[in-house]
């Protein structure tokens, strides 16, 4: 089976989260790799949200891991602007378009391949472990995936893994990413007094115009960074991704609720975050107005920012990988979202690459979303080559 009739059969299968979620896709990768004589274990750390490693063992250079998520977003309210069927991959012209061909089903099937290779190589060609981490949850903040394996010590004793997010943003293979940004999510509800609408002018300003100017405060907030990483990158601040208030007409609205999302980067506190938010929000809103602030619960409340060093043995690897199948050198950087190395490296103690994948991350979470062709081609043979390139580092350390 070539890579594009795998990526086929992954879009497919629907893993949609929140929906039916990873027991399907699972199943299908489990019977994939127990048909080749892999080994193949399904980790349900919590009920319903399975994980799968599969794991071919050539030898004792090192262990080395590579992982994707298995859920995609859901195709949610832009159904109707796809212009091919969101779960069949679809080829027009060089790209393949469907759900999670590029965040990132088109990556794991090229990591199934690679192994593939791996497994039928002959004793010359160098010895290893090499494990498919292939995750649930992922796209909602990890707790049923990496965070849930790393926290219940169910990882196999890997030594550094690559994650196959997708590595391009405007152009394929754009950066090897090092750093994975972090996210704080947060809702803020502000009450004030709801009344008849026709005594506005006295009940004074509601809730929702207040949150208002909470929006346009947060446009401006520039969150500190107390201690930067190796890679710079600076912070994003995301007002205003749920808003809800209101009651009627006719009624002046009493509440209102707003949604705020930080993209953290390394060296950033949450103490210090959370105290400049508090002081944003008093100050935007005056005295004698009632809030509250509200941290998520889950993996979104606060997962934190990590980054790998450029000098560690995977990104040299994978450094070399790269610049053998693309023909350049691919430089390090900073991935503008998160990933599950937030959990390998923070709670793992796993050098993690955050992102080296076909695709365009520039293209994920909305319609239309495709993979190039050939970059599936490509993704295939570099990991196939970083396998070379990591344990011949590993002989000779």
């Amino acid at each position: 089976m070539d890579v594009l009739t795998l990526t086929r059969e992954l879009v497919a299968v629907d893993s949609q989260n929140p929906g039916p979620f990873e027991p399907r896709i699972v199943q299908y990768v489990d019977a994939w790799a127990r048909e080749r004589g892999f080994e193949s274990q399904i980790l349900e750390p919590i009920s319903g949200r399975p994980n799968l490693i599969v794991t071919v063992d050539r030898g004792s250079n090192g262990h080395l891991g590579l992982s994707g998520h298995l859920d995609t977003k859901p195709i949610g309210d832009a159904l109707s602007e796809w212009h091919t069927p969101p779960l069949e991959l679809t080829v027009v012209g060089d790209d393949a378009f469907g759900l999670g061909a590029t965040d990132m089903k088109g990556g794991v099937a090229a990591m199934m391949l690679a192994l593939e290779r791996f497994a039928a190589r002959d004793d010359s060609q160098g010895s290893g472990v090499v494990s498919l981490v292939l995750t649930a949850d992922e796209e909602q903040g990890s707790d049923a995936g990496a965070k849930a394996l790393c926290a219940s010590g169910l990882l196999p004793p890997i030594d550094a893994i690559v994650i196959g997010e997708p590595s391009g943003i405007t152009d394929p293979w754009q950066a090897i990413y090092l750093v994975s940004r972090g996210i704080c999510c947060f809702d803020i509800e502000v009450m004030t007094t709801q009344g008849h609408s026709g005594l506005s002018t006295s009940l004074g300003r509601n809730a929702t115009l207040l949150v208002a100017d909470l929006l346009h405060a947060f446009e401006n907030f520039t969150p500190t960074v107390d201690a930067p990483g190796e890679v710079l990158c600076s912070p994003t601040v995301n007002p205003g991704i749920f808003v809800s208030g209101g009651v009627s007409f006719g009624t002046w609205p009493g509440h209102c609720r707003v949604s705020m999302e930080v993209r953290l980067v390394p060296g950033m506190s949450q103490a210090t975050l959370h105290g400049e938010v508090d002081d944003l929000v008093r100050s935007t809103l005056g005295p004698g107005i009632n809030y509250r602030i509200r941290y998520l619960e889950s993996g979104q409340g606060w997962m934190p920012a990590v980054e790998l060093s450029p000098t560690s043995p995977v990104a040299r690897a994978a450094q070399s990988a790269a610049k053998s199948v693309l023909g350049r050198e691919i430089p390090f950087g900073a991935f503008p979202g998160g990933t599950d190395a937030t959990y390998f490296m923070g709670e793992g103690n796993i050098p993690t690459v955050t992102s080296l994948g076909p695709g365009w991350i520039s293209v994920a979470h909305g319609a239309n979303e495709k993979v190039g062709v050939r970059q599936l081609s490509e993704a295939t043979d570099l990991y196939e080559a970083l396998f070379g390139s990591y344990f011949d580092q590993a002989e000779s350390r």
